[in-house]
Parts: structure tokens; sequence; C-alpha cells
């Protein structure tokens, strides 16, 4: 069985670039260095509306990914 690591970067500035900068920037991706699913995100208008609730969904219950896999899971750094 294989364990998912979490990432350095955590869920607060992640979930308040989202609802800031999220529409029309995708700033919580660009944060997260997913860079062509930030541009898909913002030529798209968030997939009509969708990518954007499956990301707030995927920020809040930690289960959104960064560029290299790892889970952000962690609401503020210790």
């Amino acid at each position: 069985m294989t364990s998912i690591q979490s990432t350095e970067k955590t869920i607060l500035p992640t979930f308040l670039l989202f609802l800031i900068l999220s529409w029309p920037l995708a700033a919580h991706r660009f944060y997260l260095r997913r860079y062509a699913t930030a541009i898909l995100f913002i030529i798209t208008f968030a997939g009509l509306g969708i990518w954007w609730i499956v990301d707030f969904i995927l920020i809040v219950t930690g289960n959104m990914k960064d560029d290299q896999g790892k889970l952000v899971k962690v609401w503020v750094d210790n």
C-alpha cells in the first residue's frame, strides 16, 4: 500500500487565494504550481463553474494536490 505524502504548502493560503483570486485568475492553482490546469481554469471560466465547486470541496476537505501529487492537508504551519 502506498502512502500519499503531504506537501509543505498549507490549506489556509490556498483557500484564501481561492476565495479572493480564483475567479478569473486561478491564483490557488498557480500557488500550488499547477500551471497547466490554472491556465485551463482561466480559459474555460473555471469549467463553467464546475471546477470552482470541485476545487472548493477539494481544498476544504484537504484533498487538493500540488504539482508533485502531494496532498495539501494542513491548515496552518506549526
